[in-house]
């Protein structure tokens, strides 16, 4: 199993999956937070709170290039924290809108065009309306 050292936290190091965390040597108890809709992997350093995907991220590709950015999963699997799925993203959570399908997408914008309101599409598609408002935002970008 590989490992890489953590660019800032001198003896921190992790694996390419974030299974195993060591520092100094000594092994890292990684927690897990099972409230709300996903688990959230982590651990505690120093009194900081240290996201598992945040940290395999900073190991595997170094550092954020804006310090404000957080690890999101790319394919939405939030238990794949493996660094090949890791991106660094904006703040607020891995965007639904990867999990709609580009037919999808399509679909939303012709129904929208035709009249049908954002909170009702949100309702056929079972995602926020948010969600629709940034698939409509977006296409208007392109």
């Amino acid at each position: 199993m590989q490992y890489r050292y953590h660019p800032e936290i001198e003896g921190l190091k992790t694996n390419e999956d974030g299974s195993s965390v060591f520092l100094n040597d000594a092994p890292v108890v990684i927690k897990v937070r099972k409230s709300g809709n996903h688990p959230f992997r982590y651990i505690y350093l120093k009194g900081n709170v240290i996201g598992i995907a945040r940290l395999v991220l900073e190991c595997w590709d170094g550092m954020p290039p804006i310090p404000r950015l957080t690890a999101k999963h790319v394919d939405g699997d939030y238990t794949n924290y493996h660094y090949s799925n890791l991106e660094w993203g904006n703040v607020g959570g891995n965007p639904t809108v990867n999990k709609l399908k580009k037919s999808q997408v399509e679909e939303i914008l012709q129904k929208h065009q035709e009249g049908i309101g954002v909170c009702e599409l949100g309702r056929q598609y079972k995602v926020r309306h948010s969600t629709i408002q940034n698939v409509i935002k977006n296409h208007k970008k392109e």
